[in-house]
């Protein structure tokens, strides 16, 4: 079964580690959205290890400041996906 996180990085790569990484996906309704994908099917949270649970929220945590600082929005919206693609993200 193809995969689109397993096939390509899922947009433009900003940031990989053996775990996750973190992409520009380019999508011109969202100029600013990025995604922090894990790197194995996992599609939920608490599918994770606590251990893994709390790098991946580090690295959302991080990204989340880096937008705040660059582009000072109004808000950020940080959502769990997984449904369409057995991908965390």
């Amino acid at each position: 079964m193809a995969c689109v996180f397993c096939d390509s990085s899922g947009g433009a790569l900003i940031w990989q580690d053996a775990l996750c990484r973190v992409v520009h996906p380019g999508e011109p309704d969202y100029p600013a959205l990025c995604r922090v994908i894990w790197n194995r099917h996992v599609c939920e949270m608490t599918d994770l290890t606590a251990p893994e649970r709390e790098r991946f929220m580090r690295v959302v945590f991080a990204v989340e400041q880096a937008l705040r600082d660059m582009l000072q929005p109004d808000k950020i919206n940080i959502a769990s996906l997984g449904n369409a693609v057995p991908h965390l993200h």
